[in-house]
């Protein structure tokens, strides 16, 4: 979906309300005060903003004083406002894309490896000469099978980028040692 960065939606810039959306999307429900802290308008008016999602069917009313995001906001939430570009230039940037995914599988330094890359959505269809995007899903797995050696190599690749400058959040990081830790299997898997 593509909305138009120059319109409106619910009486807010569209781009500033698809960014309320998005952030609302982790709520299962939410109310004015924190719509208003989403879409970042003033005390006091979450609740009329409210009403105009509600008007624009991207919201819905689940209690009292209590919205959640429809289907339709959850689309305009994750909606592109970028122009669309030439066939030729997506095929250039899917051809980049894919010497970035040789170079991944090459290199050492990188702990996982693309298994596969599935091109989806408008470019299959070749009489589109104008596209929004291009549309790749991407399967990843380790490069390294051995759980405590993937960990390993993970850890050092942290510290490595950590001492250039890289940062990253703890959340991510701290996580995945765990996920693979805790994870078991029944047995004769």
């Amino acid at each position: 979906m593509r909305i138009d960065p120059k319109t409106t939606i619910a009486g807010l810039p569209a781009l500033q309300m698809r960014l309320a959306l998005k952030r609302l999307c982790f709520y299962g429900q939410w109310d004015a005060s924190q719509l208003e802290a989403a879409a970042g308008v003033a005390a006091g008016t979450g609740e009329s903003v409210a009403r105009a999602l509600v008007d624009a069917g991207l919201a819905h009313g689940v209690g009292t004083r209590l919205w959640a995001i429809t289907q339709a906001g959850k689309r305009v939430s994750s909606a592109t406002a970028a122009q669309r570009v030439t066939r030729a230039t997506a095929e250039k940037a899917l051809r980049e894309f894919m010497e970035r995914v040789d170079d991944v599988n090459r290199r050492k330094e990188f702990l996982g490896k693309v298994v596969a890359a599935v091109l989806f959505g408008s470019m299959l269809s070749p009489e589109v000469e104008r596209l929004s995007d291009v549309d790749v899903a991407v399967e990843i797995a380790p490069k390294l099978t051995d759980g405590s050696r993937l960990r390993e190599a993970n850890e050092r690749r942290v510290q490595l980028l950590a001492s250039l400058g890289h940062r990253f959040a703890d959340l991510l990081r701290d996580a995945v040692p765990l996920v693979l830790r805790d994870v078991r299997l029944p047995e004769g898997r």
